[in-house]
């Protein structure tokens, strides 16, 4: 199994569990729908969920690790093809290093949809992602699909998980 299937799978049994629970919040038990008071203004958490989604880049883009971990939860995690990060702390040293490494790398990217529970404490948002390590050097870039699940601590979103991967070809053949 390559790492892009491998990290799909984990990625839909991470994302059934999540939605599951989300749906669980949304119907009581007797399967009927659970009246919330006072109302949530969905579409504006949605709104913040995507302002979330927009500092995250511009953190990113400005190099500044500190600034990108703390867009997370204390145990927040993260994984791609290169593993798992997992808790603020590996987040900031992963996010360090990879700037030192690369300091000409660009990135990009972008919501394709986002999902905001009823209960406006949990949200899902699935997206794509551009990413070249030495920008215009001779470095290959990678393109691929992520998706971020956050949460509301008090009235600020912040990012409980993302999970991303690659769909670019692998270079060599599967057997």
């Amino acid at each position: 199994m390559n790492t892009w299937t491998r990290t799909r799978t984990v990625v839909t049994a991470g994302l059934i569990g999540v939605l599951a629970a989300g749906l669980s919040a949304c119907y009581g038990d007797s399967g009927a729908p659970v009246e919330e008071e006072p109302a949530i203004d969905l579409a504006a958490e949605e709104a913040a969920v995507r302002q979330v989604n927009m500092t995250w880049l511009e953190q990113f883009r400005a190099g500044n690790a500190e600034g990108v971990a703390a867009l997370f939860v204390e145990d927040g995690w993260t994984i791609g093809d290169d593993g798992l990060r997992d808790g603020r702390a590996a987040i900031l040293a992963d996010m360090a290093e990879e700037y030192a490494a690369n300091p000409d790398a660009t990135a990009d990217w972008g919501a394709k949809s986002v999902w905001v529970a009823a209960s406006g404490d949990l949200a899902v948002e699935r997206g794509w992602f551009a990413y070249d390590p030495d920008g215009e050097g001779e470095a290959a870039g990678d393109e691929g699909e992520y998706i971020t699940i956050l949460v509301k601590v008090g009235d600020q979103w912040m990012i409980l998980a993302d999970a991303g991967g690659s769909t670019m070809p692998d270079d060599e053949e599967e057997e």
